[in-house]
């Protein structure tokens, strides 16, 4: 069962890819709005952040999937519910990852920044982002793993993942404990690739902004 496992592994870490190139995006535009846009702005993204870092994961993925085809007759794939969902989800997290980030960055580069005649835009791009990205990359990477892991959620919603894979040939067979030792061996195996990676390309981005 080796490669059937593996196969679904593949899904996994689709969904997990995509829903955390949503997040990140997603993010950083609720931490600019939070920090930078007028008020109604503010306190939507505070709103958002809130509510989405309040609530279980699981209960926005049953909203998604079946509410909006419910309510707005809008429906989604299992794979697409799951992206959004995660994504959204996350997008929370990685808002206040970005925030602290920003604000770890000293005063002093913005005010530099504008008195060398730069927009405030122009600012954020050139001198304050690229150190928040360092940052923050540490709290990001961190959350890529766990969105891995918690991409087994949305078995929920018949998305044959590792995790839904796992319980149908579980099912089929009896052997919970051999496929479920082969189930968590892949998840530690890609959890551990990532996390190595992400420590990679910490050193790198440190021994660049020297």
């Amino acid at each position: 069962y080796l490669p059937i496992l593996l196969r679904a592994s593949v899904t996994t870490v689709w969904v997990t890819c995509c829903g955390m190139i949503l997040a990140v995006a997603l993010g950083l535009f609720l931490a600019l709005t939070r920090l930078y846009g007028p008020a109604p702005a503010r306190w939507l993204a505070v709103a958002y952040i809130e509510v989405f870092r309040g609530t279980p994961l699981l209960l926005q993925i049953y909203f998604i999937y079946f509410g909006l085809a419910q309510q707005m007759g809008l429906k989604l794939t299992a794979g697409m519910a799951a992206v959004v969902s995660l994504g959204l989800n996350y997008a929370a997290n990685e808002a206040e990852n970005y925030r602290g980030g920003i604000q770890g960055v000293p005063r002093g580069q913005m005010e530099a920044a504008l008195a060398l005649g730069m927009s405030r835009f122009l600012a954020l791009k050139r001198v304050i982002l690229p150190q928040a990205l360092r940052i923050s990359l540490p709290s990001i990477t961190n959350d890529f793993i766990a969105m891995f892991k918690d991409s087994s959620i949305v078995s929920v919603i018949a998305l044959v993942e590792l995790t839904k894979e796992y319980q149908i040939r579980a099912i089929d067979t009896g052997d919970y404990i051999g496929l479920g030792l082969m189930t968590a061996g892949i998840y530690f195996i890609i959890s551990y690739t990532a996390s190595l990676g992400a420590r990679r390309l910490e050193r790198r981005l440190h021994r660049d902004s020297r």
